[in-house]
């Protein structure tokens, strides 16, 4: 982008990243890029819409030109001012703002959802499978699945997020 960097340009660069203020801002931008980055796209997207947004205010002045009555169009207009302020009420509320806050929307989080809805529409999948439907799985057999390797790492996960949510439920207390 820049060819050349002067002198000046280049020692003030230099006083502002020894500025621990400056560094302390910059890994919190870096701490934050992700979200930065999903924000960006998303305006991205809002934009690319902006042709099929401009159609569809002109196809509403179109259809308020050819006559809706005044009454009608006072109707739609509190209706979607009603929408409006509900809209808000709700983005603005305690719980929504609790949500968004949350770790429940982080992308690690929302991967490991991603993970388990899999898992359990494979197991779903398996569990109606007739062959299996018809196996009986005792006690010895719930034992013998202990050692499967393949069950393993799931077994150890139970017990790890069992671990963690006790901890959680306790020191919430």
């Amino acid at each position: 982008m820049f060819d050349v960097i002067d002198e000046t340009t280049e020692q003030n660069l230099e006083r502002r990243l020894a500025d621990p203020q400056t560094v302390k801002e910059i890994a919190r931008l870096l701490d934050r890029l992700e979200s930065i980055n999903a924000l960006f796209t998303m305006l991205e997207s809002f934009l690319a819409r902006g042709p099929e947004i401009a159609d569809s205010i002109n196809g509403l002045v179109e259809v308020l030109r050819e006559g809706a009555s005044s009454n009608q169009i006072g109707n739609q207009v509190t209706l979607l001012f009603t929408a409006g302020q509900k809209i808000t009420s709700l983005v603005e509320s305690e719980q929504v703002q609790s949500l968004l806050s949350s770790d429940v929307l982080d992308p690690e989080s929302i991967q490991l959802i991603g993970k388990l809805a899999r898992a359990m529409r494979q197991a779903v999948n398996d569990a109606s499978d007739p062959a299996l439907m018809s196996k009986r799985v005792g006690l010895m057999g719930l034992v013998r699945l202990l050692s499967d390797p393949q069950v393993q790492p799931a077994i150890n996960f139970v017990a790890a997020l069992a671990r963690h949510f006790s901890r959680e439920l306790t020191s919430n207390a």
